[in-house]
């Protein structure tokens, strides 16, 4: 092979090395959070769906997703709720009411959970199927409030409200938190992307400079090493940006 056309091949062998490495550093960067997501959502499936055991990664990540917009819809389903309970209607005339006013998926749980206490269910077997559909620490919250209201026969009302304060307060420290490792999360897409971009510049501006990288032993090692560590500090920057609220 012609020395310019195979310094040219190693040259393209370079950048695309970088590129899978920056690739690999940015997916482990903005997939991790996701991925642990889907990895506790797994341990966390409806008993009555054994078929949920082969469930792919994508019915995994639509899952996660769903369970996202179902957080979303907790305070106006709480709103609603205490609406309805302050009115007189019964819980189960109460949840089959905001399953009504409300868009899936919550609209779809709550009609489900009422459709159960109207055959015959029980409360308790109405929250642990709704926990088991939807594992977030929100609907755990709801739960164990409607066993307590039960249990006490204390006002509905005025907990449901206090939920719903609740859930809005942790809401918006969820934001804060988002907000305050804006900076940690950038970090980690610049460390990610700054080295395919310095060395795409380098092999236009410089090719000579980029030869011994390319064409030793050593340089192929350093680049190996740099990968690496490119991986590393992208799951390490994002070990410190997670912060669950």
């Amino acid at each position: 092979m012609h020395p310019v056309l195979h310094y040219h091949v190693r040259t393209m062998a370079l950048l695309v090395g970088c590129l899978v490495g920056t690739a690999f550093g940015l997916g482990a960067f903005v997939l991790l959070p996701p991925l642990g997501r889907l990895a506790a959502l797994s341990g966390r499936r409806d008993p009555a769906a054994p078929k949920a055991e082969h469930a792919s990664l994508l019915d995994r990540f639509l899952a996660a997703r769903r369970l996202g917009k179902l957080r979303a819809q907790l305070p106006a389903a709480l709103s609603a709720l205490s609406t309805s309970v302050k009115a007189g209607l019964s819980l189960p005339q109460a949840v089959q009411a905001a399953g009504e006013s409300l868009d899936a998926p919550l609209g779809g749980e709550f009609r489900r959970m009422a459709a159960e206490m109207g055959l015959g269910g029980t409360l308790d077997a109405a929250l642990v199927s709704l926990e088991g559909r939807a594992p977030i620490p929100e609907i755990r919250l709801l739960s164990a409030g409607l066993r307590l209201a039960r249990t006490t026969g204390g006002s509905l009302g005025p907990l449901l409200d206090q939920l719903n304060d609740t859930i809005r307060e942790r809401e918006k420290l969820r934001g804060q938190l988002k907000a305050m490792t804006a900076q940690g999360r950038l970090s980690g897409y610049l460390m990610g992307a700054t080295p395919a971009v310095l060395i795409g510049a380098m092999a236009v501006l410089d090719p000579e400079f980029l030869r011994p990288l390319i064409s030793t032993p050593t340089g192929w090692m350093i680049l190996a090493a740099a990968t690496v560590l490119e991986i590393i500090g992208a799951v390490a920057i994002r070990a410190v940006v997670s912060v669950e609220a």
